[in-house]
Formats: C-alpha cells, structure tokens, sequence
C-alpha cells in the first residue's frame, strides 16, 4: 500500500558497540585502491563478458557448434575495437603462442553498454547453430572446453608472455582483459573461472558490468550459456546503477522477495524469501527482528544485493547489521542514532559501493536536515547539510555520473512539491513536480544512465505513476502509468525484465494461499505477474519510498 511513511523492517540479532553519529567530523577517503600484482586495473572501456570454449567437437552433446567469446563496453562513452585484438592461451601455455591463437578485431565501434559476439575456432560435427547471428568470424582460436585463458589485448607482442616460467605482468597497459578458466595461470586476482564444459559457458555478473578484478568472483558457469551481439538491447553499466535494484544473484534483474516475521512477537525472528528473478531458484534466509529497518543494496562491490538491516538503538545509538554476499560474511557497524532515517543508503563516492547513510531531518520547523555517509569500513563520517524539517529525502544518481546526489522533497505550497537537488556535477537546480502527499519512486525509467523524479499517487482506488524522464527533461499532464490497487498494493518499482529500465511494479497480498502476487509492467511484456509470498509479508523492493 502506498503511504507516506518511513517503514521498519528486520535482521539478525546481535550485540553492538555504542556510536553516536558526530556533525564535526572529516570526510573519508576510499581507501579501495588495488595493488596486487595479480589483478589488473578494473577496465573502465572494455571487458571479456563471455566465455565458451566447448564447440568443435566431434562427440557428446555439446551447445554448440563453434567456440565464441563476448565482449562489452562498460562506459559511458563509445568504445572503438579498432587496434585490438583477441589473444588465447592454453592453460600454462603462452598468449597467442601461434598466429592461429590471434584475432586482430575489426575497426567498430561499440557503444555504452553494447555487446560484441565473436564466433570462434574450427566447427565441430556436433552441437547446435548459435541463436543469433556474430558480428565477426575467425577460424583462429580453437579453445579449450575446460582450461584456458583469453585476453583482449592492445599492441602486446605475441608470444611473449603468459606460460608458467614468463607469466604476463598484471597491470599491463597492453592488457585491457584476461579471463582464465579451469586450472589455467594469469587470470586476475590469481583466480579462474571453475573448469568449464562443453556445455558450460564463463558468464560475466550483473549482465556483463560487474569487474573486481578477479574471475573467480566476476563470473558465473553458466548451462547452454546465450551470447549477445550488437543487436541485443544495450545495458550500459554504471559504478552506481541509477536504479538501486533488488538482485541477490547478479543476473541485472530484480528479484521476487519477501520477508516475514517467522518468530512471532514484536521482536521475533525475520526471514527473508527469495525468489531469483525468471528461475525457480528460491532461498531462505533468517536475518533480522521484526522492528529493524531493512536496508538492502549492494555494500560489498559484486554487484549483488546484500540482505541488511539498520537497528535503532534502545537510547539513541543505532547499527547497521549487514551479509555480505562477496565472502558470506557479517558486518556490522554502529552508525547513526534512533529517529536517523536508514533508507539514504546509496553509493555517494562512486566506488561502485553503496556506503552506510542515514539522513537527520531538523529538529523543529526551518531547522536544517543532515545527510551522513560512510564511505570505508570504519571510517571517518562525512555530513551534509541539505533539506529542513518537513522534507522528504529521495537519493539518487540524478545527473549520471556514479555517484548518489542529495535531493529532497518539499511542499511548495498551493498543492504542490518542489524536489531540491545537490548533484556531483550537474550542481544545484529544483524541480516543480507532484503534489507534497505524493510517494517517491525513484529509479532509471528510460534507461539513460540517470535517476528520474518519479513519485505515485491514489486516485479512484488506482496508483498513478507520474515520472520526469531525464532524457527528455518533460512529462507529460497524464500519468506514465496507472498500475496497482492504492488500498492493498506496495509499490515495488524495478528492473524485473534486465532490460536496463525501471518497471512500474506492485506487490499485492492475499488472504488466500498462493494468491498474493508480485505484477510488474515490463517495457516489451506487458503486464506480468509472479505469485509469491503471503499475507502478512512484507515486500523488500520496498524499503527505500516514504
């Protein structure tokens, strides 16, 4: 149900140091800067997002016919491929020991968020026809099903590095991105991707944009695994996605969950359900006491959703509780204080990290607000002065560049609400949009890369969905949608399809077994609706409206 309200939700119980948020404190630093000799630079252009090694075959049940690997840009500007070339190395073996292991790429252009599908190596006599048509085709190549490595290289000498004895020095300059599958050397962060098959392919998370400069941790081993080409719908990466999706898996889409108080009692035990978007993959996990506030994103950098919660504290000292998913191991660390609102959470310095926040409303009417972030473990608090009392906060990464901006809601007087922006590098504008009782929905509507003002009304027992579209800066007088019951529904906005933009989306619970339903309005499917949970649940897309 849509209402204008700050919501508790759940964690796990635990013990906590005290810690009072102070406004007299220093800004912090990243403190993420990579040194390791084994790991490469993060790419910012280019990246290897697909591996598949197991075509040629002459036996078996192989997916298909011929080997291939997927490339990607993850800029924001467009990325040219003339120059480069595609490098294949056995498992200990040299990069492009022979000139059949090289591929020079031709002169194209790719743009943000575009995929490259490169067919590969020798046909075999069995598996099946690719899906969909390569942009290039080379009979060089010929990889290995199970061990081996590839690299996307710029003017690295053939041959000279990559075997056991004369590994390839990381960070190269010539070396944009190296994959090693199986027992292959020289993958980043010293890992590889586990063995693959004939019928497995090498996946890179959160559709081809998640690089942390390790493979065993960047890549899923995918079944029948479907490459893309420059045809498929482009899915432009971002440090901070401009939508904060719920996806647990990393796969770029939202996922179906729920949490419910399985304890019982205003302080029992909270379990999360969750259902990975398009799968029939569901997990459980206990995590949090009814009363916590539920805070999940993406705190660790994999690009996968992290099941957290912030708990007020019994006086004034609160915590944040958070499973990271990256190592499956807990963090907890006490931040703010009760009264403090959680849901600012967001990633503030662009390292592709949401950042412990909560946002201090002023005390009395005209009293300032205050934002307070955390951008390390630990680490100094950083505060900024931005709304009064009254206003409501709606974080967001408005002006596109990786970082979350400061932006408020504010009764403008004469039925209206006036949102305030402090951006990165847009700088200070506001905006005249919805009336003061209107629900904040944010997220990426058309799928530019950039927060769009949305918010959601009740009328006539309907929930209208009015955005701004950043790419356009208009909206019209009609709403952009009208989705969902107001008296029952939550509204669960996401990106459910991966399609790179944000679905007007409900959750409508039931009485009735099996009757409550997430409905989401895909931009291609219509509407589609996915039953799951139960009355009396809770959903999580929802933690972050007002």
């Amino acid at each position: 149900m849509i209402r204008k309200s700050i919501l508790s939700s759940f964690i796990a119980a635990a013990a906590f140091a005290a810690l009072v948020v102070s406004t007299n404190v220093l800004a912090g630093g990243d403190g993420g800067a990579k040194s390791t000799s084994d790991a490469p630079s993060a790419s910012t252009t280019l990246v290897i997002s697909q591996v598949y090694g197991g075509g040629g075959a002459t036996s078996g049940t192989p997916t298909y016919l011929k080997d291939y690997v997927e490339l990607k840009n993850i800029s924001s500007s467009p990325q040219s491929l003339n120059g480069l070339s595609l490098y294949y190395g056995s498992a200990t073996g040299q990069f492009a020991s022979s000139a059949t292991n090289a591929f020079a790429l031709p002169n194209v252009t790719l743009n943000p968020g575009q995929y490259y599908f490169v067919e590969l190596g020798s046909i075999g006599t069995v598996g099946g026809a690719f899906p969909i048509v390569p942009d290039a085709s080379t009979t060089n190549l010929s990889m290995s099903g199970t061990n081996g490595k590839v690299a996307l290289v710029n003017g690295l000498p053939a041959n000279s590095c990559g075997a056991t004895a004369t590994p390839c020095t990381l960070p190269n300059a010539q070396i944009i991105d190296v994959v090693a599958y199986g027992t292959a050397n020289n993958g980043e962060g010293g890992t590889a991707v586990p063995v693959l098959s004939t019928t497995t392919g090498a996946v890179r998370k959160g559709n081809g944009c998640t690089d942390s400069d390790n493979n065993l941790n960047d890549f899923d081993v995918i079944t029948a695994p479907v490459p893309r080409n420059m045809s498929t719908t482009a899915a432009p990466c971002s440090a901070t996605p401009a939508q904060n999706i719920i996806d647990f898996n990393g796969d770029g889409k939202t996922d179906f969950a729920v949490t419910r108080n399985t304890g019982g009692g205003p302080s029992g035990q909270i379990t999360w359900f969750i259902n990975y978007a398009g799968t029939a993959t569901t997990v459980a996990s206990e995590w949090g006491l009814n009363g916590d506030f539920f805070v999940p994103v993406d705190y660790d950098g994999d690009q996968k959703t992290d099941i957290a919660v912030w708990r007020p504290g019994a006086a004034t000292v609160a915590a944040f509780y958070i499973l990271q998913s990256a190592t499956n191991t807990v963090r907890v660390e006490p931040f703010g204080q009760t009264g403090d609102d959680p849901s600012v959470v967001d990633d503030y310095n662009g390292d592709g990290k949401a950042d412990l926040a909560v946002y201090r409303g002023g005390a009395s009417v005209g009293d300032p607000s205050t934002w307070f972030y955390r951008t390390t473990a630990n680490g100094p608090v950083t505060y900024m002065p931005w709304g009064q009392n009254g206003d409501f906060p709606a974080p967001g990464d408005y002006d596109g560049d990786g970082k979350a901006d400061f932006v408020v809601q504010r009764n403008n007087g004469g039925g209206q609400a006036r949102f305030w922006r402090m951006q990165t590098t847009a700088g200070f504008d506001s905006v005249v949009f919805g009336t003061p009782t209107d629900v904040i929905v944010p997220g990426d509507y058309d799928g530019d890369g950039k927060t769009d003002i949305a918010t959601v009304r009740g009328s006539a027992g309907q929930i209208n969905w009015y955005v701004r579209r950043s790419s356009t800066g208009t909206e019209g007088n009609s709403p952009y949608a009208v989705f969902g019951a107001s008296a029952t529904d939550f509204v669960v906005q996401g990106d459910y399809d991966g399609d790179g933009k944000t679905d007007v989306a409900v959750w409508r619970p039931s009485a009735s077994p099996g009757a409550s339903t997430f409905w989401y309005l895909g931009t291609t499917s219509g509407a589609v609706g996915m039953p799951y949970g139960q009355n009396g649940d809770y959903p999580v897309a929802y933690y972050n409206h007002h």
